[in-house]
């Protein structure tokens, strides 16, 4: 069964803000094990998606590296 294109939105979204990644490419990757991948693949892969990724990725990141 696939997902909404909209849950693998929000479960990008989620992965980026864990901290545990550096960027889209890391995000995409570890979502290509997800099912439902291939319907939200064209959103990730949109400049708007990517920078939207990136950033979520370097404030998430910035955040672990500040509570260490």
């Amino acid at each position: 069964m696939s997902k909404h294109p909209n849950d693998i939105q929000g479960r990008a979204c989620t992965l980026a803000q864990s901290g545990k990644f550096a960027g889209w490419k890391a995000v995409a990757f570890e979502l290509r094990f997800e099912p439902g991948y291939e319907e939200g693949a064209a959103w990730l892969l949109s400049p708007a998606a990517k920078e939207e990724i990136d950033s979520l990725c370097r404030v998430a990141r910035a955040k672990r590296r500040n509570a260490a």
